[in-house]
């Protein structure tokens, strides 16, 4: 396997928005909060598509100005279509961003969100596939998972709240066979789980 270069950016927003790109092809953005470099899981991504990590910092304001700042640079970047991947905290962001109406986003994965969902994620029309590490429990995901109507829910064998980083194999897997698939991909809606 060839190890994937990512290339540190700033975006042109006048503010600090660090972003990392690797890859070619059908683009994914991912919005990792505080991250100091992509993980290998974001690596093996962009061995097929490109993927644009986005890291907001702890003063970026709330999700919803974070997806507002992460949309214009989407656009600056000239990206019409994406799918989206938020991690951590950045699973509401990448909500947000998701519901923005200009957004061209086709499915949306959630890697071990954090905190509680907004009510308005009910109006989310795209397919969501929620992971969960097994090793830190399914507690905030299962909020997610009950409030978002097209969500699809699957356990991480031995991962905590670092997938990309703990099990970057199986979250490269599982996620581009979502993106790929979107809702053929067979998981059932009630749990699921991936390399045991």
């Amino acid at each position: 396997m060839t190890e994937t270069n990512f290339a540190r950016r700033q975006a042109a927003d006048g503010r600090d928005l660090p972003y990392w790109e690797a890859g070619a092809g059908e683009t994914i953005v991912a919005i990792v909060p505080g991250t100091e470099q992509p993980t290998r899981g974001h690596a093996l991504l962009a061995e097929r598509r490109r993927v644009v990590v986005f890291a907001p910092p702890a003063d970026a304001g709330s999700p919803q100005e974070a997806a507002r700042r992460i949309a214009a640079a989407v656009a600056k970047l000239g990206i019409e279509h994406c799918d989206v991947m938020g991690e951590g905290a950045g699973a509401s962001a990448a909500l947000w961003l998701a519901l923005a109406p200009q957004a061209e986003i086709g499915a949306v994965v959630l890697a071990a969100p954090l905190g509680s969902p907004d009510d308005a994620f009910r109006e989310m029309t795209r397919p969501v596939l929620v992971l969960a590490g097994t090793r830190n429990g399914s507690a905030d995901a299962e909020r997610y998972r009950a409030v978002l109507p097209e969500c699809h829910f699957m356990l991480v064998y031995d991962a905590g709240t670092a997938i990309g980083a703990e099990r970057p194999e199986a979250l490269a897997f599982v996620v581009r066979e979502f993106f790929e698939r979107r809702d053929l991909f067979l998981v059932s809606r009630e749990s699921g789980k991936a390399f045991p």
